[in-house]
């Protein structure tokens, strides 16, 4: 297993949110301090805010994928195409094992609760991986 993957899988058995547990494995990749990361992503758990929209571990797959896909340039940047589709097809990989994104959908209509989603969080994680293979 990737050390990011079980780093993602260590943080979330430590008590970090679903997203705080990827986002935090990435951090370093992102030029982020772990703590930044974690303070970052702290309301986007549970679906964000536990509403239950976005997983949470699938956003903060989004936000490492878009800081390594984005060429950082907002006046004229060519990368938009690119990483919108970067972030469909992580999305599509995700949805290929759960069904959906949505929180809600995902978690089959149970309340987000700690420890419930460690395979999500791996999976969000592995996602990440196969992407940033394609960037080599």
């Amino acid at each position: 297993m990737n050390e990011r993957v079980a780093k993602a899988i260590q943080n979330y058995g430590k008590g970090y949110t679903c997203a705080q547990a990827v986002l935090c494995a990435y951090a370093k990749q992102a030029g982020l301090d772990e703590k930044t990361a974690y303070r970052l992503f702290e309301g986007f758990g549970g679906g964000c805010g536990g509403m239950q929209e976005i997983c949470g571990a699938l956003a903060a797959a989004f936000a490492v994928i878009s800081y390594h896909y984005s060429d950082g340039e907002p006046e004229q940047s060519a990368s938009k195409p690119v990483t919108f589709s970067k972030i469909r097809e992580a999305a599509e990989l995700f949805k290929e094992k759960y069904g959906a994104v949505a929180c809600r959908d995902v978690m089959q209509g149970q309340k987000p609760q700690p420890f419930k989603c460690g395979a999500k969080v791996k999976l969000a994680a592995e996602i990440i991986e196969t992407m940033l293979e394609e960037t080599k």
